[in-house]
């Protein structure tokens, strides 16, 4: 589990909860975003854990761009 949370300096809470894909075969990991609320944002699939940063980052951004 991820958490960023705005007591740190993020611009909103977020949690990632991550679990090891069921298919040993395509290997990877499936993550869900929770705000601070409780409610699942998005689901997505990936390779590496970096990915869940990558993710937020985005999220981040479009967030401080819609607020100016």
């Amino acid at each position: 589990m991820l958490r960023l949370l705005k007591e740190n300096g993020y611009p909103a809470d977020l949690i990632f909860d991550t679990e090891p894909l069921m298919d040993p075969n395509c290997g990877g990991f499936h993550s869900k975003v929770i705000d601070g609320s409780g409610n699942v944002i998005k689901e997505f699939d990936h390779k590496e854990m970096r990915s869940r940063l990558q993710w937020a980052d985005g999220y981040f951004t479009a967030l401080r761009n819609n607020n100016k």
